[in-house]
C-alpha cells in the first residue's frame, strides 16, 4: 500500500516536517515538496473550472452553501491524489531542479550517476526544432511553386498546413485538426474551448476584441455547447450566439422555447432562431449582425475594452438578462486565466525518458 495515498489536504504537520529535521533537504523531502506545490497548482486548476461554470449554477436549489463547502474539501483532496506517482509530470521538473541545490546545501556530495546538462539537451532540442521547421518549410516553398509531388503531399501534408497556418495568422490547433471545427458535442467545456477559440479568433479580429469574450459569451448562450438550439429533426442550428430569425434574415431558422426578462422578469416564449451550416459561418453572421445593426456602433466603438463592449451590448439590446455582460465577462476571465496557467505548465521542462 502506499502511505502517501493517506495523505489529506488539511494535514498540515507533513508540511512542518519537511521544514526541519536532519532530512530536511533530502532528495525524498525534495520530492515531497514538489508534490505539495503540484497539488496546489493542481488545486488551482480545479478551482478555475469551478468557478468557470459558476454562472451556471445560479439558480440551481442544490447550489448552496453546505454543497459548495463539501465541494471544495473533495477538490481540495483529489488534487493531493492527482499529484501522487507521476502525477502530472510538475513534480518531476521541480525535482530536477530543486535536487542539486538542496544536495549543495546540505553538503553532500552526489555519489550517484552525474548531472545531466540540461542546458546541452535544451540547445540540441532547439536545434532539432530549427531544422525540423527549416525542413518543413522548404518544402512548403516547393508546394507553393508546384512542385510537390502526390508521394509528399500525404507524407508531408500535416506539417506543412501547421508552418501555412502560422504564415496566415491562423491557430496551428485548428489548422492540424480541422476536423475539430466540426465537431457538435463536447465532453467538456475544455473540449468546447479548443474547438472554438481557432474560429473566435478570426471573428474577434474583424471586431478588435479579445477572442476569448468571444467563446465565453458561446458558453453562454449554448451551455459549452451542451444546449445549442435544434431544428425540428434534432440536427443542429450551430447557432453560437442566440441571433434570432428577424430583420431579414433569408436562411433556415429553428423554433424553440427560450427565456426573456420582461422588466426584470423571467418568463418563457417561444421564437425563431436563425440557423447555420456550421460553427464558422455562425461567427461570420455574428459579426456582420453587428456591424449591420447601427444601435451596436457604440458598443463597436468599445472593442478595446472588452467589458465595456460588453456593457454596451447589453444596454443595446442585444440580451435581456440584467447580469448578461457580468457572466459574459466572468467566464472569459477564468478563460484567460486557465489559459495562462497551461501556457506557464507547458513552460515547465519535461524529461521525456522518464515516462513509459
Amino acid at each position: 500500500m502506499n502511505v502517501s495515498s493517506n495523505i489529506s489536504y488539511t494535514d498540515i504537520n507533513t508540511v512542518n516536517q519537511l521544514k526541519s529535521g536532519a532530512n530536511a533537504n533530502s532528495p525524498e523531502n525534495v520530492r515531497k515538496v514538489a508534490q505539495q506545490f503540484e497539488s496546489l497548482f493542481t488545486n488551482m486548476m480545479i478551482k478555475s473550472m469551478r468557478d468557470a461554470n459558476a454562472v451556471f449554477a445560479e439558480g440551481n436549489p442544490l447550489n448552496t452553501p453546505q454543497t459548495r463547502f463539501y465541494q471544495e474539501m473533495y477538490d481540495g483532496q483529489m488534487s493531493v491524489h492527482l499529484s501522487e506517482g507521476r502525477g502530472l509530470g510538475l513534480t518531476d521538473a521541480l525535482v530536477r531542479q530543486l535536487a542539486p541545490q538542496s544536495n549543495a546545501a546540505s553538503g553532500r556530495e552526489q555519489s550517484a550517476a552525474p548531472a545531466v546538462d540540461q542546458s546541452a539537451l535544451l540547445a540540441r532540442r532547439r536545434l532539432q526544432v530549427s531544422a525540423d521547421y527549416s525542413a518543413w518549410a522548404d518544402r512548403l516553398a516547393q508546394a507553393e511553386q508546384g512542385q510537390r509531388s502526390a508521394a509528399s503531399d500525404s507524407d508531408n501534408w500535416q506539417p506543412l498546413r501547421g508552418i501555412e497556418a502560422m504564415r496566415n495568422g491562423r491557430s496551428t490547433a485548428a489548422a492540424l485538426n480541422p476536423e475539430a471545427a466540426q465537431r457538435t458535442r463536447f465532453a467538456n467545456s475544455q473540449e468546447f474551448v479548443e474547438t472554438m477559440l481557432p474560429m473566435a479568433e478570426k471573428a474577434a479580429a474583424r471586431l478588435g476584441v479579445d477572442p476569448h469574450y468571444l467563446v465565453a459569451q458561446a458558453a453562454l448562450e449554448t451551455g459549452w455547447g451542451k444546449s445549442v438550439i435544434r431544428e425540428s429533426d434534432g440536427s443542429s442550428s450551430h447557432n453560437l450566439f442566440g441571433i434570432k430569425a428577424h430583420g431579414g434574415w433569408q436562411g433556415d431558422s429553428a423554433n424553440v422555447a427560450t427565456s426573456e426578462y420582461r422588466d426584470g422578469v423571467r418568463t418563457s416564449e417561444r421564437a425563431d432562431f436563425r440557423s447555420y451550416e456550421s460553427w464558422e459561418q455562425s461567427f461570420e453572421d455574428y459579426v456582420s449582425f453587428l456591424e449591420s445593426n447601427g444601435r451596436y456602433n457604440k458598443a463597436l466603438n468599445s472593442t478595446a475594452n472588452p467589458d465595456a463592449f460588453f456593457r454596451e451590448l447589453q444596454d443595446a439590446g442585444y440580451a435581456t438578462d440584467p447580469q448578461y455582460a457580468r457572466k459574459v465577462s466572468q467566464i472569459a476571465r477564468q478563460l484567460i486565466s486557465s489559459s495562462d496557467e497551461r501556457v506557464a505548465a507547458s513552460d515547465a521542462p519535461t524529461d521525456s525518458s522518464s515516462r513509459a
